[in-house]
């Protein structure tokens, strides 16, 4: 399984690069306004394993973007080689919105292009639709019904069901416990620079009894009333621990996490977590005998 670093800053990757010397999976988004994407495509691909286009569908449906399928094909068409993977323009989110996404997805497809379904509805019959149409060796779930573990695996189920060669993309999702229970091929996530933007890091703490070992560090200047899922730096019961984690692995001491650059050092942190959730989870599905893919 790959799990994709979404709207990553060039600068991050780099730096992740330069620290660990490793490739990064990375999920570019075609509403992106950034001038980097170009960057991610040629002069920065040799740091990036895999690299996928999402359409920019979901900026559109949330109104923050006022891209149109025509500027989506012309982009695709110029530019679809260098990705590994993109996505439909599936700009309509709603459980009904199987008439408006297929219609795009036969126009991109009439294009030239090869983009990969996104399903929105897990209990009608769009399922069955590609399935049956014998094209895809990807779909995605892209439905709001994911925030249920029940609604996806039953997803998943009847993909596989249907035809087990079929890959299967999660959008926006990385919860480890669902993943390591079911067969899904790639799946994406902002959590990386949003954590790091509200001033929280996330730490894989081998002394949880957890299934999930992750323990989320509010890196805060005052000690305030936290969610009970949020520890703060100061009074952390494990801070050694962190501190020597961030010590090998960034050379950070706190107050690298506290002034300047404080965000983009939260970032990195963030990033090398997902990095190693990824393998993290590919070990745990060895265990149980669920396939990689």
């Amino acid at each position: 399984m790959k799990l994709y670093h979404a709207s990553l800053h060039l600068d991050v990757l780099k730096k992740y690069h330069e620290l660990f010397g490793e490739k990064s999976n990375v999920l570019l988004s075609l509403a992106d306004e950034s001038k980097d994407w170009l960057a991610f495509l040629i002069d920065y691909r040799h740091m990036i394993e895999s690299l996928v286009a999402d359409s920019g569908a979901y900026s559109v449906a949330n109104g923050t973007s006022n891209l149109t399928l025509a500027q989506v094909i012309s982009h695709l068409k110029r530019w679809g080689h260098y990705y590994d993977l993109y996505f439909n323009f599936d700009t309509d989110f709603s459980e009904g919105g199987f008439d408006n996404n297929i219609a795009h997805q036969i126009k991109m497809e009439r294009a030239g292009l090869k983009p990969v379904p996104v399903i929105h509805n897990f209990f009608d019959g769009e399922i069955d639709y590609y399935i049956q149409s014998g094209k895809y060796q990807w779909l995605a779930l892209g439905s709001r019904q994911s925030s249920r573990f029940e609604n996806i695996e039953h997803a998943v189920r009847r993909i596989k069901e249907g035809n087990p060669a079929i890959k299967i993309h999660w959008f926006g999702g990385s919860r480890y416990e669902w993943l390591v229970q079911l067969p899904i091929a790639a799946c994406d996530t902002t959590s990386w620079a949003q954590a790091g933007a509200y001033g929280v890091i996330k730490y894989w703490n081998p002394r949880n009894p957890e299934l999930d070992k992750t323990d989320y560090i509010y890196i805060g200047g005052r000690i305030r009333e936290l969610d009970p899922s949020l520890h703060h730096f100061v009074t952390y019961p494990f801070r050694k621990d962190l501190e020597a984690y961030l010590q090998f692995n960034f050379g950070f001491s706190y107050q690298d996490l506290c002034g300047y650059d404080d965000k983009f050092n939260m970032q990195l942190v963030n990033m090398k977590y997902y990095a190693d959730l990824e393998q993290r989870i590919n070990d745990e599905r060895l265990k149980r005998g669920i396939t990689l893919e």
